[in-house]
């Protein structure tokens, strides 16, 4: 005979239940599931950029009071994490301080549970464990990518209002209700290749906008920071985001991961990589058109950050070059086999490394985006907090 169970127990078993978004734990070589990872939202507040890390200000007060007496959420970029901004790929610093972001985060890898420190005791209610991000963008590319728009219903200058309401397809996480903005004479208004007034913001203009901190982020107000009021507008701004993504990748070159290495008898050995996902179609396509050159590939951190690597790579020959459909996210779904006559320690599975197509020019970085001594590389595997 059956016995029925008591809201109270079905709350504990939905709690010891794991969930696949909440508990998939990022492994070397490993990209998580689709449609998986804990959606966070907030102002961006601080960075490091070298590093790929930062801290978030979260949208209103949960949990724990933590808007007035809670810290801002420290996180890291997984290596295959993909960032974007004004519809276009981009890297971390791309994204002015103060922007509203949307991301997915993963607790840590293991191993890596130290790369964002634990809270102090006195602010321990308030730690998030999801604090490695997989995706991060702006509320230009994160709305635009999902298929929603805005309609512009009503401007009230005096008041430093617009109401506006969701069109198109509407996005599961974020806003996808009629909301009310704070919006002001600091506010960017674009309409094609110009900075315009807010009396051009008329209603049923379809718009975009990123939006920014407001006196009211407690109670999940927001100020209107950009707005876009036309087609060529927001198309001009992707368009200069793409070239400036496109020149940085150029310059660090793709990055990967090595999926499998075979040794030779007598030295060097055939290397399997596969290339992350969320750079420029472009990028992969310069790649696949010069295969018969061969890839400089070096060895990166979990960062992105390389040693040296002008010198500090190998040349390899493309032996084979895969594409799968519907790559897991994270991955490009390139993988490509090459041979190399001799083989650097850091080409082992797991390990990240970054690939130059031979026609891109090399370019020695600046100082603080390399590693340049194993001590350096202890500290910049954990986030030093504010």
């Amino acid at each position: 005979m059956f016995q029925r169970l008591s809201p109270a127990f079905l709350i504990l078993i939905a709690f010891a239940v794991p969930s696949l978004a909440q508990d998939f734990v990022p492994k070397p070589g490993q990209f998580p599931p689709a449609g998986t990872g804990t959606y966070l939202a907030g102002e961006l507040v601080i960075i490091d950029s070298a590093n790929r890390r930062g801290g978030l200000r979260l949208d209103g007060n949960e949990p724990h009071d933590r808007y007035h007496s809670g810290p801002l959420h420290y996180f890291a970029m997984l290596p295959y994490a993909t960032v974007s901004f004004n519809g276009a790929p981009a890297e971390l610093k791309d994204i002015p301080l103060g922007t509203h972001v949307h991301g997915y985060f993963y607790v840590p890898p293991v191993g890596e549970e130290t790369t964002i420190p634990p809270l102090p005791k006195d602010m321990e209610r308030h730690q998030l464990n999801h604090n490695h991000a997989v995706s991060l963008e702006d509320d230009f590319s994160f709305y635009q990518r999902r298929g929603q728009s805005w309609k512009v219903v009503s401007l009230d200058t005096n008041k430093g209002k617009i109401n506006v309401a969701p069109a198109g397809q509407m996005v599961k996480d974020g806003i996808n209700t009629p909301y009310t903005f704070d919006i002001d004479d600091l506010s960017k208004v674009w309409k094609g290749r110009t900075l315009v007034d807010l009396t051009d913001i008329k209603p049923e203009q379809v718009v975009q906008f990123n939006l920014g901190w407001s006196p009211g982020w407690r109670d999940k107000e927001f100020t209107v920071s950009e707005i876009w009021l036309d087609d060529d507008s927001r198309k001009i701004a992707t368009d200069l985001q793409q070239r400036r993504h496109v020149k940085y990748q150029k310059q660090r070159w793709l990055p990967g991961w090595i999926d499998s290495v075979e040794d030779n008898d007598f030295g060097g050995g055939t290397v399997t990589l596969t290339l992350f996902g969320g750079m420029d179609p472009s990028l992969y396509a310069d790649l696949k058109a010069t295969q018969e050159k061969g890839y400089h590939v070096a060895v990166a951190e979990k960062t992105l950050r390389t040693w040296f690597h002008r010198s500090d790579r190998k040349l390899g020959n493309v032996a084979e070059w895969k594409e799968s459909e519907n790559p897991p996210p994270g991955s490009s779904g390139i993988q490509v086999r090459m041979k190399f006559t001799e083989l650097l320690d850091g080409y082992r599975p797991g390990r990240v490394v970054r690939v130059k197509c031979h026609d891109w020019l090399f370019v020695t970085m600046p100082s603080e985006e390399r590693v340049k001594t194993i001590e350096e590389q202890k500290r910049s595997a954990i986030f030093s907090l504010p």
